[in-house]
């Protein structure tokens, strides 16, 4: 039979054929009609008339109910055509969404399986916040970025951008791919992507190691005594036995091999107050001051690579946690003093004026399930130089009981 323009074209069933359009791209090609419908609600009268005279049927109540199958019928037997063509003709052609989520299911498992993501399993939590809100080729294109992260990068981000994305530009502020590798490393460190100011935005950098120079990323030393492989390593040597606190730059951790005896114990921790006062205890450590600058994880994955035991404290708080994941989940340290126990007794230990608010969501802790919670519950950070004692004492123990 032939299509009856009357029926086709009618104005006052543009909101039925807008309606169907929408319906039928959410059940997907093949889709079964059976029991899908559409609801129409507030017709004029004129369009109530005309999909009456449609149907062959008197609607009723505010809101019309025109079941698909039903209406795919009707269409057939007055135009001699099914309903997704004609809709197709009178609003355009319609997206498969159910296919479309799916494909999109199977980009986004494929990008949870990036070596990124293994490199860095943070990433996992932040590619859950981002999925709505970002294309998944612009993803991956971050994710490359990062699998490659930290290193030190001669001649910063354009450098960077020009050997993986082949655009020496990919990585500005303002470009896909910058804005992603720049929200992922701001939910490593805990802060949030829309407040970064110019000078945020090159510490995130800087922290792995996109930077134009090798000295700006320094990480701080007491006692490290490496097995002499060159200049700079017998010089560090010398400092040790001095007492003194030695600032390592970046390029010196990369000149030469940076090893300790196995079973050396290294005391990682947070802030340079700590080391600082534990100068003269004879203990081995490193200071990251803050987030690791590049010159931090390098040296303390070259210590574990000897050998070296490492363990960490830092502040119970957002920033600390997250830090703490980075240094004990990626490095492989022990947690020093960094459990539930710990953070209760430092509570019940420290007068309420000296603790500060939580700034920022605390994330989960790799090492203690439990510890985010209760730090959420009680809603105070407890700082670092707050169990400065303790921490002190377990240094003199230690030395009092070394051979």
């Amino acid at each position: 039979m032939a299509s009856s323009p009357d029926v086709l074209a009618d104005p006052r069933l543009r909101p039925l054929w807008g309606a169907v359009h929408r319906r039928l791209e959410s059940v997907g090609a093949g889709g079964n009609l059976t029991g899908t419908a559409v609801h129409l609600r507030d017709l004029a009268p004129d369009e109530r008339a005309a999909l009456d005279q449609l149907l062959g049927a008197r609607s009723r109540g505010a809101t019309v109910r025109v079941p698909l199958d039903r209406l795919d019928r009707r269409l057939r037997e007055r135009t001699g055509r099914s309903l997704g063509s004609v809709v197709e003709d009178l609003v355009g052609p319609r997206r498969d969404r159910p296919a479309e989520r799916a494909a999109l299911d199977a980009t986004w498992k494929r990008l949870t399986s990036h070596p990124a993501v293994a490199r860095h399993p943070a990433l996992e939590g932040w590619l859950a916040t981002t999925r709505w809100r970002t294309e998944p080729d612009d993803v991956m294109a971050g994710l490359d970025v990062l699998a490659h992260l930290p290193q030190a990068i001669r001649g910063g981000r354009t450098r960077l951008a020009a050997r993986i994305l082949h655009d020496a530009h990919a990585l500005d502020p303002d470009r896909p791919a910058g804005r992603i590798v720049l929200s992922a490393l701001a939910h490593r460190s805990g802060e949030p992507v829309v407040s970064l100011r110019a000078a945020d935005r090159r510490r995130l950098w800087a922290e792995v190691g996109v930077l134009s120079d090798d000295v700006s990323s320094t990480v701080l030393t007491l006692g490290l005594r490496p097995v002499p492989t060159g200049p700079l390593t017998e010089a560090a040597d010398r400092w040790a036995e001095a007492a003194v606190p030695l600032p390592v730059p970046l390029a010196a951790v990369q000149a030469e091999a940076w090893r300790v005896a196995p079973g050396t114990l290294v005391s990682v921790c947070e802030n340079p107050s700590v080391l600082a006062a534990a100068a003269g205890s004879g203990a081995t450590m490193v200071c990251v001051e803050g987030r690791p600058r590049l010159a931090a994880t390098l040296l303390l994955q070259a210590l574990a690579a000897s050998g070296a035991r490492l363990r960490y404290h830092g502040d119970f708080g957002a920033g600390g946690i997250s830090i703490a994941n980075g240094i004990i989940g990626e490095l492989g340290a022990e947690p020093w003093r960094m459990g539930v126990g710990d953070y209760r007794a430092a509570l019940a230990g420290t007068a309420a004026e000296r603790l500060r608010p939580l700034r920022g969501a605390v994330p989960e802790a790799c090492w203690e399930p439990q510890l985010a919670a209760v730090v959420r519950a009680a809603g105070v950070e407890v700082e670092e130089e707050l169990v400065l004692d303790l921490l002190l004492g377990d240094l003199d123990t230690e030395r009092g009981a070394a051979p």
